[in-house]
């Protein structure tokens, strides 16, 4: 499976990228190449978005998930609490980014069939 998790929206513009956390989800990408979860989903995308608050109370950075390609593929966008990443150190916005993607998966799973809890060991053995 591809799993393709973006540096974080808006706040990657604003305040850069966290290269601890940019490397552990490139080690994660390859490391999940040739897992599999599901018969139909092999590639999940997923921006994790880390914006104040009141960007998402004016209706901007809105939450999806869309499934695509016969179900083949998944993008997924999910918030962040905007404070406690920004005020995390680099092994506080891993967890907190390794967290929305469970979060993305646990919302694909509940449209395609898709073996989260393997997924979730797994992804915890990344270092």
């Amino acid at each position: 499976m591809e799993l393709n998790v973006n540096s974080p929206a808006y706040y990657k513009d604003h305040y850069g990228i966290d290269d601890e956390v940019y490397s552990f989800f490139q080690k994660a990408y390859v490391f999940f190449l040739n897992k599999e979860y599901s018969d139909t989903l092999k590639i999940v995308g997923i921006v994790p978005i880390v914006a104040p608050k009141k960007l998402y109370d004016s209706g901007d950075w809105k939450e999806s998930v869309r499934l695509i390609d016969g179900n083949n593929c998944a993008i997924v966008s999910l918030r962040i609490n905007f404070e406690e990443y920004h005020n995390a150190d680099s092994t506080g916005k891993i967890a907190l980014t390794k967290d929305v993607v469970l979060r993305a998966l646990r919302k694909i799973k509940l449209k395609v069939d898709f073996d989260y809890e393997a997924f979730k060991r797994d992804l915890d053995a990344v270092i």
